[in-house]
């Protein structure tokens, strides 16, 4: 959304500058959790927030209290410190497609990557991109994996420490988790917000298949 109304958002929902905001997700949502991260990010926040490990249902799992009433607060104030390299566009990507030392992530499902699924629009994936499922980052909890695990699964994936990343998947949800992963091992990474509903209905732009 435009700056101006995810700051209306903010300031509703009680947060301030000063806020320290812990995002806790739903129903085993974990994208969509990551993506409230990646905003917050953009809006200059991602140092003061942090996503609750497992969401709602590991909360109570482990016997953690739970309430109905309904929380009362006050307006927040609050002053976008925005940070553009945060998202990417098409164009960028294309000039990054060869790059050294960077990496195109496809988040999606192997069988979009691979084509063997019809694609939106067109199958297949960006030239070079290498493909990390997003879903393979969390155990059947909801956790993310521990650090040593995640480490393989990036470089199994082919990406190399100390690349620059750029995560994309459908439509820019799911590869919010690949962002925020790679922004936990400490990786430089952007998000294609476009991704392949974008790259891929462009016919100016090559799309690959195996």
């Amino acid at each position: 959304l435009p700056v101006a109304r995810l700051k209306e958002a903010l300031e509703a929902a009680g947060i301030s500058n000063a806020s320290r905001i812990v995002l806790c997700g739903v129903g085993g949502n974990v994208s969509p959790t990551a993506r409230v991260f990646l905003t917050l990010e953009y809006l200059g926040m991602g140092d003061k927030t942090s996503i609750l490990d497992g969401g709602f249902e590991a909360w109570k799992a482990d016997g953690k209290a739970a309430s109905t009433d309904l929380s009362s607060f006050q307006r927040g104030s609050f002053i976008p410190q925005v940070r553009n390299e945060v998202f990417v566009d098409a164009a960028w990507v294309k000039d990054h497609l060869h790059a050294p030392s960077c990496s195109i992530v496809d988040a999606r499902d192997p069988r979009f990557y691979n084509g063997a699924s019809a694609g939106q629009p067109r199958s297949g994936h960006i030239p070079g991109a290498k493909n990390l499922y997003f879903s393979t980052l969390v155990d059947s909890t909801n956790k993310l994996l521990p650090v040593p695990k995640l480490v393989e699964l990036f470089d199994k994936a082919g990406v190399k420490p100390g690349e620059e990343l750029a995560a994309y998947c459908h439509v820019g949800q799911t590869a919010s988790l690949v962002y925020f992963a790679a922004r936990y091992l400490g990786y430089k990474v952007h998000l294609y917000d476009g991704s392949f509903d974008e790259w891929g209905g462009r016919m100016d732009l090559p799309v690959e298949l195996p």
